[in-house]
């Protein structure tokens, strides 16, 4: 396999793509709005790349194939963004799992794929899905979350909370292993883990032998989604041996700028950041800001981003 290469320093992030804000429905429901024609959000990352910001996280929310789709169209760009796709879209599978049984939600999901990607894919996980064989269904869920980012490049794929602390609860922490095994040999990037309880997560995966996992929770001032405390989370940071990416840092728009990235400027064991961009306004206030605090992220340094492309 060839070499992974390094994450971003400063990921875009996604929630005001697809409405989701913790703090108000109604600015939750505007931006949901403002973002219905996937034009503005390529927009926005057109913004985001003048600034030198060439990384985008993105939920496997319905609507990303035509986010993809529409990027994908865009030569002058796509060749520069990456893509660090979360995944699954967790609020399908609760309610799609519930109606149907997930074997079933799979085989619905897999049908909107073309015919030859579909053919393949079942040739290599269908198999595990009709005899119930969880490392298989991992498999093929993984292959059908990520057909969207198909033509795109990967920076890296992160697992949703959900799952990883779920895992965790249920003591099945081999589905962690089976998934990273999964997104590093078929995908060529690194495969990290999303949690909302840092300290734990970290404890379990170097019990089971893990060095430097690429890990992404919330941390910020205010100590928002934060668990099990800030000065928990703060320690566990501060550990070395962790390839750590800050989210939430704004606190969901509660924190200024300033006073957010002054406080992460005390970590510089961070190793990336996701900030989210939907206003242009506040866009390069927020960048700059968060480049004087943190000097040491800078992505403007990459020379040649030659992630893997997601193979068929």
């Amino acid at each position: 396999m060839t070499a992974i290469e390094p994450i971003d320093p400063i990921i875009a992030g996604h929630n005001s793509f697809f409405g989701v804000d913790h703090l108000s429905q109604t600015r939750g429901a505007e931006k949901a709005e403002k973002f219905a024609n996937v034009e503005n959000i390529v927009g926005v990352l057109r913004l985001c790349d003048d600034i030198g910001v060439s990384a985008v996280m993105m939920s496997t929310h319905p609507r990303a194939a035509e986010v993809s789709r529409v990027l994908a169209a865009q030569s002058e760009l796509v060749s520069r963004i990456r893509i660090y796709p979360l995944v699954p879209y967790i609020q399908k599978y609760v309610r799609g799992s519930n109606e149907k049984g997930l074997a079933n939600l799979i085989f619905d999901t897999l049908g909107q794929a073309p015919l030859g990607q579909r053919l393949a894919l079942m040739l290599k996980g269908g198999k595990g899905v009709m005899h119930n064989d969880l490392e298989q269904m991992l498999r093929l869920l993984l292959d059908v979350e990520l057909l969207p980012f198909k033509n795109l490049k990967l920076g890296a794929v992160f697992l949703h909370d959900a799952l990883t602390d779920l895992a965790l609860g249920l003591g099945l922490e081999h589905i962690l292993t089976i998934y990273r095994r999964h997104v590093e040999e078929t995908y060529g990037v690194q495969a990290g883990l999303t949690t909302k309880n840092l300290p734990l997560l970290r404890d379990r995966l170097e019990a089971m032998g893990w060095t430097n996992p690429l890990v992404m929770a919330s941390l910020n001032a205010a100590g928002f989604y934060v668990n099990p405390s800030l000065e928990q989370c703060a320690e566990t940071v501060r550990r070395p041996g962790l390839d750590f990416v800050a989210m939430s840092t704004l606190a969901s728009g509660h924190l200024h700028p300033d006073e957010a990235y002054r406080y992460l400027g005390q970590f510089p064991e961070i190793r990336s950041v996701v900030v989210g961009m939907s206003r242009r306004e506040h866009l390069e206030e927020t960048v700059q800001t968060l480049r004087q605090h943190l000097p040491w992220l800078d992505n403007r340094g990459r020379e040649e981003p030659c992630p893997s492309e997601i193979r068929e």
